[in-house]
C-alpha cells in the first residue's frame, strides 16, 4: 500500500517538474521576443538560486551579485539561441558555471552593461538576501566550503539546486561518471566535517 501512494507521488512530482521545465522553455521563448514579463518571471525563478551558486564558487558575495547580473542580462540577450537540446535550467548554469569560474580566475570581472537589460519592478523582498536561517543548514554550508571547488559544484548542484547527475554532466562539461565520482568522494568529506560540527544523523 505504501508503495503504491510513493508511486503516486512520484508520478505527481514527475508531472509537476515536467510542467516546470514546459514553463521556463515557454519564458526563454518569450524573452526572444523581448517579453519583459517572461523575463521578469525568469529572474525571480533563477536569480536568487544563481546568485546562492555564484557565492559558492567565488565566496564574494559582491562579485556574485554582478555574476547574477551577467547571466540574466546574458539570458536576456541570448534567449533567442536556446535550442532545447537540454533543459533550461542547464543552459542556464552552464552560464552561470563560466561566468563565476571567469571570476575566480581574474580580480575583475568583464560585467555586461546592466542597461542591456530590461528594468524589474522593485519586489517587496530582495531575492539575494533569501537565505536558510536554520542551524543545521548554515554548518552544512560551511561543510561544503571546506570541500574543492569540483566537489562542491556537484554538492551545490544537485542538493541546492535539484539537477540530476547528465544535466551536471552538460554543466560542468565531463563524464557522467566523474560526476558520480565527484559526488562519491564530497559525500565522503562532508560526513566527518558534519560530525566534528555536532551535526549527525543527516542524509546526504
Amino acid at each position: 500500500m505504501g508503495t503504491a501512494a510513493q508511486n503516486v507521488e512520484h508520478r505527481a512530482a514527475d508531472r509537476q517538474a515536467a510542467t516546470k521545465a514546459t514553463m521556463e522553455v515557454v519564458w526563454l521563448e518569450r524573452i526572444a521576443r523581448r517579453d519583459r514579463g517572461a523575463f521578469e518571471e525568469l529572474y525571480r525563478e533563477y536569480g536568487p538560486r544563481v546568485f546562492r551558486f555564484a557565492v559558492r564558487m567565488i565566496h564574494d558575495e559582491t562579485k556574485a551579485e554582478e555574476v547574477t547580473n551577467d547571466v540574466m542580462v546574458e539570458v536576456w540577450k541570448s534567449a533567442g539561441k536556446f535550442q532545447g537540446r537540454s533543459a533550461a535550467s542547464t543552459w542556464i548554469f552552464s552560464i552561470a558555471r563560466h561566468r563565476a569560474l571567469n571570476a575566480v580566475r581574474r580580480k575583475t570581472i568583464p560585467t555586461t552593461n546592466i542597461d542591456d537589460a530590461p528594468e524589474l519592478q522593485d519586489e517587496s523582498e530582495d531575492p539575494m538576501a533569501a537565505t536558510d536561517q536554520s542551524t543545521t543548514s548554515n554548518l552544512l554550508r560551511t561543510a561544503i566550503e571546506q570541500l574543492s571547488r569540483d566537489h562542491r559544484e556537484v554538492i551545490e548542484l544537485t542538493f541546492f539546486q535539484g539537477l540530476n547527475y547528465k544535466e551536471i554532466a552538460r554543466i560542468v562539461e565531463c563524464p557522467e561518471g566523474t560526476v558520480k565520482t565527484r559526488m562519491y568522494h564530497a559525500k565522503k568529506q562532508l560526513g566527518p566535517l558534519l560530525t566534528s560540527m555536532g551535526v549527525t544523523g543527516m542524509t546526504l
